[in-house]
């Protein structure tokens, strides 16, 4: 009897800390297997013919769009825009033209995924997890807010999410926690946000539970 209560408590435990299924981190869900996170041999060096472009008229900026991408150039950086999933990737160069260092972000808000460092041959000298720490992604986080303010959602018509989390990088003693907002909403969100402020959630990024629903007045 003693060894069935060892082991039901066991399970019941296992149970109860583990990750909800539909929100298990996966490349899918979160993303990572789209085209915009790989940076091929060609975007280690800027391109070419887009630096000249921008020397010989005099732009400060090349914008290239089509129905799935917004590409935009400066001198030292490439801006890539997925304007399904709303990702950006950027690419920053040296003065030689060389690729110096890449990033992403979502809704050019919370920096997503990995940082990648390269030195002046191209290679791969530092990489920076902004997940770290983390079972539950960023999309996954919307997803849960997705659910349980779904009544809120279709009646402020809320069409872009605010995202930001606790950076384990920076600070390894604090919890892993999503903060994710209702961003982008109807006329009446606009005055319901003028009036009390953005609706928020904050989502534990370890079991994806939510931990707290409030307003901030400030912040976005």
């Amino acid at each position: 009897m003693r060894y069935f209560l060892i082991f039901f408590t066991l399970v019941l435990f296992a149970n109860c800390s583990s990750v909800p299924k539909e929100y298990l981190i996966n490349d899918d869900t979160c993303h990572y297997n789209e085209p915009i996170f790989k940076i091929s041999e060609e975007k280690l060096i800027i391109d070419e013919k887009i630096l000249n472009l921008l020397q010989k008229e005099k732009r400060s900026i090349v914008t290239v769009d089509d129905d799935d991408y917004k590409n935009e150039y400066w001198y030292s950086k490439d801006e890539i825009t997925n304007k399904q999933t709303s990702i950006n990737k950027y690419l920053y160069y040296n003065n030689k033209g060389k690729i110096n260092f890449s990033a992403f972000t979502y809704n050019n808000i919370y920096t997503l995924g990995k940082e990648t460092n390269y030195d002046e041959q191209g290679n791969i000298t530092k990489v920076i997890d902004y997940e770290k720490g983390y079972n539950i992604c960023w999309a996954e986080a919307i997803s849960i807010v997705k659910k349980i303010a779904k009544k809120e959602i279709e009646r402020y018509e809320i069409s872009e999410f605010y995202v930001v989390h606790n950076n384990l990088n920076e600070f390894s003693e604090i919890k892993p926690i999503w903060y994710i907002g209702l961003l982008k909403g109807n006329e009446n969100y606009k005055n319901e946000v003028n009036k009390k402020g953005t609706l928020r959630f904050s989502i534990d990024g370890i079991t994806g539970k939510v931990l707290k629903k409030y307003r901030i007045k400030s912040g976005f």
